[in-house]
């Protein structure tokens, strides 16, 4: 069994479905700027993080991000993994 700090390393390492975020944000009809008053992450991040250029984000941003967007992290780093709870 993988560790959970392997996991979260190759996740952020990997960037995955980074396109999530920006998906979601967009169904909200939410700017970059609002979305980063409501989780607290500048917004330059945010838009760093979307555009794919922010190479290693920190696991305390996309908590913020997902919690301001309504979202488990699971879905922003694993969404094409189904729920076994």
């Amino acid at each position: 069994m993988t560790k959970l700090f392997d996991i979260e390393y190759t996740v952020f390492k990997e960037v995955l479905e980074i396109n999530t975020i920006r998906e979601k944000r967009l169904s909200k009809k939410w700017s970059q700027t609002y979305l980063a008053q409501l989780s607290g992450v500048p917004q330059p991040t945010i838009s760093q993080i979307e555009n794919g250029t922010r190479q290693y984000p920190t696991f305390e941003n996309m908590k913020k991000i997902a919690e301001a967007l309504d979202l488990r992290l699971e879905d922003i780093f694993l969404p094409g993994q189904k729920d076994m709870n």
